[in-house]
C-alpha cells in the first residue's frame, strides 16, 4: 500500500491551509521523518513529513491550493512497490479542479441570453507533455482539456515546476478563438471620470493567509473592544546601568543576549497582580481574570505579525523569561513555531521600539483586555527637583478595552509599571 501524505491537525479552529511549496519532486527520495511539503495556515507554517521512506511517486496538490484537514496532497511508493502505478492512481487530481469546474456556472441574469459554453476536448486527446516532465496530475489534466504544449509554459514552481496557476494563466492569455463575438463595449456614464490610477504602474498580490487572518482580527477587535490608550513615561536610566553591568555576563554564561523585555515582562506580571482586570478577558455577560500569566510578545516577520507566548511567565525566573522569548522569536522568524505556541496568551507587549517608534496605539488582541506598547528609549530634557536634566525616556502606551478596564486601574497599572523599572533591584527582589 502506498503512503498517501495528508494534511494534518493544525490546531484549535483551523480547519484548513494553503499548499506552501514542495520539498520534494516526484521521484526524488524521500526519508523517514523528513519534510516533504509546507503548508501555511493562517497563522503560521507547517512543515509535513513523512512517516515512512521511499520514492515521492505523486503530488495531488500544487502550491496555492486550499487543502482541508486530511485532504491527501500525495503519495511515497514503499521500497518494492509501482511508482508509475502508484502515480496513475491519483484521486487528488479529480479534487484538485472540483472547484474551478464548479465555478464557471454563473447565476442567469434576466433577459440576456446565456453564453455559449466550450465544449471540454474530449479526453482521448493527448497534450504535448515533454517527457520527464514533472507535473502534478492535475496540470496534465488540464494539458489535454486545453490541448496544450507544456513545454511552452514558462513555470513558477520550484526548479522551474509548471504549476496548476501556471497553466490556467496561460489559458487567460491565449487569443480568443476565430469567429469569437468582440467583447461588449461598456456603457459611457453620463460624467465620465477618468481613472488615474489606471495609467500608473501598480502590483497586485493575493493576501497571504496570515496577512488575512490579521486584517480580519484588526477589524474584528476594533469593532468589538471599547479601545482606550493610556500613556506614562518611564525613566530608564537605572535599568540601562543594570544591564550594561551584567550583559557581557550573561552572554556568556547563556549565549544568547540579554534585552529589556524580561525586565519589563516581570514588571507587567507583577502590576497585572495588583490589577487582574487588565489580565482578564470578557465572555458574554461575565468577566473571567485569569489567575496565570500566559504573556504574549509580538514577533515582526516577513508574512506578518506573529505573536508567541510565555506560558506561565509567572513561574519562571528572569533568565528564563530571557531564554523563553529569545527562543520563541528566533523560531518565529525561522517559521518553526508550533500551534500551541502561539493560542492562550492573556496579556500581550508589543514592541515598536525597535524600529525607532516613539509612541503606537497599539489594537487589542482578543479576547484580552489589554496589550502593552513598548517603544523607543530617547534621552529627553526631565525636571527633577527643580532641574532640568536628559535622561533616557520611554514613552508606555497601554491600550485597554474600557468595557472591562476603568482609566484608574489602567494609570495605577502603568505607574507601578514603571515605578517597577525605576528601581530594577527592586523588581529582582519582588520577583
Amino acid at each position: 500500500m502506498p503512503l498517501e501524505i495528508t494534511v494534518p491537525s493544525l490546531g484549535q479552529s483551523v480547519p484548513e491551509a494553503v499548499v506552501g511549496q514542495w520539498l520534494k519532486e516526484v521521484g526524488d527520495t524521500v526519508e523517514a521523518d523528513e519534510a516533504v511539503v509546507e503548508l501555511e495556515t493562517d497563522k503560521i507554517n507547517v512543515e509535513v513529513t513523512a512517516f515512512k521512506g521511499g520514492t515521492l511517486a505523486r503530488i495531488d496538490r500544487g502550491p496555492g491550493e486550499v487543502v482541508a484537514v486530511g485532504s491527501v496532497l500525495g503519495a511515497i511508493a514503499e521500497k518494492g512497490e509501482d511508482a508509475a502505478e502508484i502515480a496513475a492512481a491519483s484521486p487528488g487530481a479529480a479534487v484538485a479542479t472540483a472547484e474551478p469546474e464548479e465555478a464557471t456556472a454563473a447565476p442567469e441574469a434576466v433577459g440576456v441570453p446565456p453564453e455559449p459554453v466550450a465544449t471540454p476536448p474530449p479526453a482521448a486527446v493527448e497534450a504535448i507533455i515533454p517527457e520527464g516532465a514533472k507535473t502534478s496530475p492535475a496540470v496534465r489534466k488540464l494539458a489535454r482539456e486545453h490541448k496544450l504544449d507544456l513545454s511552452q509554459i514558462v513555470g513558477s514552481g520550484r526548479g522551474g515546476r509548471v504549476t496548476r496557476e501556471d497553466v490556467l494563466a496561460h489559458v487567460a492569455s491565449a487569443p480568443a478563438a476565430p469567429g469569437a463575438p468582440p467583447p461588449m463595449a461598456p456603457i459611457p456614464a453620463s460624467a465620465p471620470v477618468r481613472d488615474y490610477a489606471a495609467d500608473e504602474p501598480i502590483e497586485r498580490v493575493p493576501m497571504t493567509p496570515i496577512r488575512k487572518t490579521i486584517a480580519h482580527r484588526m477589524a474584528e477587535s476594533k469593532h468589538t473592544a471599547a479601545h482606550v490608550t493610556t500613556v506614562d513615561e518611564c525613566d530608564f536610566g537605572a535599568l540601562i546601568e543594570l544591564r550594561n553591568r551584567i550583559k557581557e555576563a550573561f552572554l556568556a554564561e547563556h549565549g544568547f543576549k540579554l534585552t529589556y523585555m524580561p525586565f519589563i515582562t516581570k514588571a507587567a506580571i507583577a502590576a497585572l497582580r495588583e490589577f487582574p482586570q487588565v489580565n482578564g478577558s470578557i465572555d458574554g455577560d461575565d468577566i473571567i481574570y485569569h489567575r496565570y500569566y500566559h504573556i504574549g510578545v509580538a514577533v515582526h516577520t516577513e508574512p506578518g505579525l506573529v505573536v508567541p507566548v510565555v506560558k506561565h511567565a509567572d513561574r519562571r525566573s528572569m533568565v528564563e523569561i530571557a531564554g523563553a522569548i529569545d527562543d520563541l522569536a528566533t523560531r518565529a522568524r525561522e517559521r518553526k513555531l508550533d500551534i500551541d505556541d502561539i493560542q492562550g496568551a492573556t496579556f500581550t507587549l508589543s514592541n515598536a521600539g525597535g524600529f525607532g517608534a516613539l509612541l503606537t496605539t497599539p489594537i487589542i488582541s482578543q479576547p484580552e483586555s489589554a496589550v502593552l506598547g513598548i517603544h523607543k528609549i530617547q534621552e529627553r530634557p526631565v525636571a527633577i527637583d527643580g532641574k532640568v536634566v536628559i535622561r533616557p525616556m520611554m514613552w508606555f502606551g497601554l491600550s485597554y478595552d474600557h468595557r472591562l478596564v476603568d482609566g484608574t486601574p489602567a494609570v495605577q497599572f502603568l505607574r507601578r509599571l514603571c515605578v517597577l523599572l525605576e528601581d530594577p533591584e527592586r523588581l529582582l527582589l519582588e520577583a
